[in-house]
């Protein structure tokens, strides 16, 4: 299972939200790269990252900071988030050599979107279902959509999407606990991997999401509870393969 520590990046800083509100939040480093280079000295080699700019705005804005972060540390594993709402804007982060880009809004408002995308590229892509009371969300979690989640998760199956990251947007930034009723419910629904995000706060957390790895979980995003020391990422490497 992959323990994805993350960075969230606006106006080129490093910050976290609380739930999704860009008018809730806290900056916790001016420098993305100096908080990877941390990282990955102690160990750590699976990182999230999402640019806040661009899932407000659809622009890639931080391109440049996520670039020069891939181009540091050739051996992370780097998935990405925010913005990416074209074949052009998955192209360049492929071609930058991110391994897995993140697609929210542009799934949810354009379902013929995925079919156009080439299978080569295709593989590439994680699906970001971001939930608020039950509801899917889009741009950059601010705007409600019509669809129901059980009909945008048959419509990622034919897409044969292989990957989510399931968010639950009133835990995030909130260190309050997971949500466990909603990842049981949507692993319930399909058999795509589910990347738990929001609300992981604890390693108890942590080893309760491990536990469920047998019903489709693999991997686990973990954001605030790092940086306001709830989590050590020392113990993030010594679990890292469960």
């Amino acid at each position: 299972m992959k323990l994805l520590p993350a960075i969230d990046i606006l106006d080129g800083s490093c910050v976290r939200l609380n739930k999704g509100k860009y008018s809730q939040v806290t900056k916790y480093s001016d420098n993305p790269i100096s908080i990877a280079s941390q990282w990955h000295e102690i160990g750590i080699r699976n990182i999230h990252i999402v640019d806040l700019n661009g899932a407000k705005t659809g622009s890639l804005t931080n391109f440049s900071v996520i670039e020069k972060i891939r181009e540091t540390f050739a051996d992370f594993y780097i998935q990405v988030g925010g913005g990416i709402r074209s074949l052009e804007s998955i192209g360049k982060y492929i071609n930058s050599g991110i391994d897995r880009v993140i697609i929210g809004t542009k799934a949810l408002t354009s379902p013929e979107f995925l079919q156009s995308v080439p299978k080569n590229l295709k593989e590439k892509i994680i699906i970001d279902v971001a939930m608020n009371n039950n509801i899917l969300t889009t741009d950059g979690w601010v705007e409600k959509s019509k669809i129901t989640i059980i009909d945008f998760i048959k419509q990622l199956e034919m897409n044969q999407i292989r990957e989510l990251v399931v968010t639950d947007i009133t835990k995030d930034g909130m260190l309050s606990g997971i949500n466990k009723d909603l990842y049981s419910k949507m692993s319930s629904l399909t058999k795509i991997s589910i990347i738990v995000s929001g609300g992981v706060t604890t390693l108890a957390d942590i080893h309760e999401i491990i536990s469920m790895k047998d019903k489709g979980i693999s991997g686990i995003i973990i954001g605030k509870a790092i940086y306001e020391n709830k989590i050590k990422i020392s113990d993030l490497v010594k679990l890292e393969g469960i």
